[in-house]
């Protein structure tokens, strides 16, 4: 009797590792998924504070966007001249619009986008900074297609099929930078 309470014992004791084990690390990756989260968005706010503090009213920035270079005139936050340097055509931005798509990381680019709503394409956003002013000087955005478990076609896809959806067809990236920004009077 013994000897089956020691097996029944090591048997549980093996199967509370098995499960608590990978419950754990899967714990710790979300921890620090969640804390690296966190320290890009205080990066932001900092450098977004620093632009409020020392930013200008009016100024011009060239922007190279996607092999294409644009001179934009910005008067309080708003865009009042865009001049392409390039055979080229780009919408303006202001320092504030590249504040927005440097918070976006992790945020959904394009929902359902196939399978149903199996798929969403997600961001992946890095910013660069400059260090004085705090405007972004370099913003790299990457776009994923990834599975979508909030919605009830990722989940069906999985049973019916046994694996996640096939998302992994769509991706793209783009970087833009700062070339110049200078205050204007």
């Amino acid at each position: 009797m013994h000897l089956r309470q020691q097996s029944s014992r090591r048997v549980r004791l093996t199967l509370a590792i098995l499960v608590i084990t990978p419950l754990l690390c899967i714990g710790g990756t979300a921890t620090a998924i969640i804390a690296l989260e966190r320290v890009r968005d205080r990066e932001v706010a900092a450098a977004e504070a620093r632009w409020r503090m020392h930013g200008f009213p009016h100024y011009v920035m060239t922007l190279e966007e996607l092999n294409c270079t644009i001179e934009i005139e910005v008067v309080n936050r708003r865009v009042v001249r865009v001049k392409p340097l390039e055979r080229c055509q780009r919408d303006g931005r202001t320092v504030e619009d590249l504040f927005a798509l440097a918070r976006r990381n992790g945020d959904t680019g394009m929902r359902c986008i196939t399978l149903g709503c199996a798929c969403d394409d997600r961001l992946s956003v890095e910013s660069v900074f400059h260090p004085q002013l705090g405007y972004p000087i370099s913003i790299y955005v990457r776009i994923e297609a990834r599975p979508n478990w909030q919605h009830p076609d990722a989940w069906q896809y999985l049973i019916t099929r046994g694996r996640p959806p096939a998302c992994t067809m769509m991706a793209g990236d783009k970087l833009l930078r700062v070339i110049s920004l200078r205050s204007l009077p």
